[in-house]
């Protein structure tokens, strides 16, 4: 199946099917952990028809799950992965609110206090990133390659950042390395 995700555009494998018990729904995961449906009634396809199948919950990770983070003042989840994607969750409603594809590796992430912001440690560099309403947007860079875990003081003002075995504590407000 082709999924509606766009952060899953790319050919999957069918790893496994399963049929409803009223025989309405057709259920397939794939070999990149993904769950799809089709409601069979709908898929009455001529030949050379393609069937479209729709995600059955939300995207998940297809790879190892690499930083997690809880955000204090609102329900928030944000999630970091080898399959090169952030993910934040609202775990009131249990649904994926944003996501977005970056072009190397997430090793860490925090979540600001506030929820509106998200530090994530690349295999490049450290980036402070703005959430918006359908967007994750890098607005500074921090020099500090392979950051491993990263997190955010209780009130947000500071940040911490690990790089090897040096601890760098920086100002949220000023940038600077205090």
């Amino acid at each position: 199946p082709n999924s509606t995700d766009p952060s899953k555009s790319e050919q999957q494998n069918i790893a496994c099917l399963s049929v409803s018990p009223s025989e309405e729904n057709l259920v397939c995961s794939t070999d990149v952990s993904q769950l799809f449906t089709i409601t069979l009634s709908s898929a009455d396809l001529g030949k050379g028809d393609q069937a479209h199948f729709e995600t059955l919950s939300q995207a998940f990770h297809s790879n190892q799950v690499t930083g997690l983070d809880v955000c204090i003042r609102k329900p928030l989840v944000a999630t970091c992965s080898l399959d090169r994607s952030i993910r934040i969750w609202n775990f009131e409603t249990c649904c994926l609110e944003l996501y977005k594809e970056f072009a190397e590796e997430a090793y860490s992430i925090a979540l600001n206090p506030s929820g509106l912001y998200i530090l994530v440690g690349f295999s490049d560099k450290l980036r402070l990133m703005n959430l918006l309403i359908d967007d994750i947007r890098t607005f500074k860079e921090f020099t500090i390659r392979g950051c491993r875990e990263c997190s955010f003081s209780n009130g947000g003002h500071l940040f911490a950042a690990v790089h090897g075995n040096i601890i760098q504590v920086y100002s949220t407000t000023t940038f600077e390395n205090v």
